[in-house]
């Protein structure tokens, strides 16, 4: 690698080395537009051919799985686009996702496909066009359906390297990038089934960990703990530049132990009798538009004052005598076996509401507090290193944007 010095070139796109160019989209590359097989004749679809949508695209830089295949008679009636092609969506709230065909395929209407000339690099392109997308989707302004026409999309302005070997050393440089953030996600993805797998056996007890086989007891709710409300009286006037930290809903939907670098603040009155959250604490939304989602739940394991809780969701605290670890708890609601339960408790038509006396009645079969805590240990060191490599995976991208940066404009050559 070289750094590029003083000859550089003033360009309506900004500074580029003096013998790298700006080209129109339209003057490098065929453009073409997808289009859908009649859907009233269910002959044409299959599941042999790829038939992109926008759904498709933003997963990673190849298109490896489509939710919707056709037939070989659809495919054939199609607007085919060859192997290497690069996709990019013009059309709706998902403007600017992107992806390259592994195979011959076709696409939806949304989806414009990019065949370069010759003298340009297909994985050049794609990566050119990935770092302008919030350039391309400004285009669409504010309309009730967003679209870039083609004429439009054709117009994108991009900065091209002078060979096709400089193109191709940039995008393998990007593409090796882009590998490292898909095997760290595969991974990721497999630590998280090896992580649910276990739950669905320790929350039965159809696996038990080494040295324990002391049978399990029902525990009623109601008889280990009870509930209590979240902010209550509060209007939004409240929230605007709070002093008082609180726990937010999502913060409790998406982590099984809160997350203390994730509160939102709310303003207090001295004599407003709030309830406060406490080191052990369970959390549950009481109330989401799907069942899926209701009753998750998360524990505060650390203890920090004067912390509450969002009006959207209730706090379950143990007795303190109980022998029941709230880890435990926390990782059990969040298991299959746990889930059932709430769901059976869920009510709605179009948004689902868990009953804070319907829950205190929910009887559980738990093990041994012993056992309660060595298997909260050992789904929390799941957790700890999923963590990790989700931070792993989240600095790539981060240095993946700085090369696109350095190396899409030629700040840096790659020789």
């Amino acid at each position: 690698m070289e750094l590029s010095g003083k000859n550089h070139q003033v360009t309506e796109v900004g500074l580029i080395p003096h013998d790298w160019s700006v080209k129109k989209l339209c003057e490098i590359a065929e453009l073409a537009t997808g289009n859908t097989p009649p859907t009233n004749d269910q002959s044409n679809y299959g599941d042999e051919f790829f038939f992109v949508s926008p759904a498709d695209l933003g997963k990673g830089k190849w298109i490896v799985q489509t939710e919707k295949k056709l037939s070989r008679k659809g495919f054939l009636n199609s607007r085919r686009f060859p192997k290497n092609s690069v996709l990019f969506t013009c059309i709706g709230s998902t403007i600017g996702k992107s992806g390259m065909a592994l195979q011959e395929l076709t696409s939806n209407q949304q989806i414009n496909a990019v065949f370069p000339n010759s003298n340009y690099s297909s994985d050049y392109l794609y990566y050119a066009l990935s770092s302008v997308s919030s350039r391309i989707k400004s285009l669409a302004g504010e309309q009730a359906v967003p679209i870039i026409n083609k004429t439009q999309f054709g117009e994108t302005k991009l900065t091209i390297p002078p060979t096709i070997s400089e193109q191709i050393a940039i995008a393998t440089a990007l593409s090796d990038t882009d590998t490292l953030i898909e095997n760290l996600e595969k991974l990721i993805t497999k630590k998280r089934n090896i992580k649910q797998g276990a739950m669905q056996g320790l929350f039965t007890g159809d696996k038990r960990l080494d040295g324990f086989k002391s049978s399990w007891k029902e525990k009623k709710l109601s008889d280990i703990g009870k509930t209590y409300g979240g902010l209550s009286g509060k209007s939004k006037k409240d929230f605007e530049d709070g002093k008082h930290p609180y726990i937010p809903f999502l913060n409790i939907l998406n982590n099984p132990i809160i997350d203390c670098n994730f509160f939102d603040y709310v303003n207090l009155r001295n004599e407003e009798n709030q309830n406060k959250a406490h080191q052990g604490d369970l959390f549950f939304n009481g109330s989401s538009e799907t069942p899926e989602e209701v009753g998750m739940c998360s524990v505060l394991l650390n203890n920090i004052q004067k912390l509450y809780l969002n009006s959207f969701c209730f706090g379950f605290r143990l007795y303190n005598e109980v022998e029941v670890n709230s880890l435990y708890l926390s990782y059990f609601f969040r298991s299959n076996e746990g889930r059932k339960l709430v769901y059976s408790l869920a009510q709605g038509a179009t948004r689902y509401n868990l009953s804070k006396n319907n829950f205190l009645k929910l009887v559980l079969r738990v093990p041994e507090l012993k056992e309660q805590m060595a298997i909260s240990k050992l789904l929390s060191d799941m957790d700890t290193e999923i963590q990790s490599l989700e931070f792993k995976q989240h600095k790539f991208r981060i240095i993946k944007q700085g090369m696109m940066q350095v190396l899409l404009t030629g700040k840096i050559r790659i020789s």
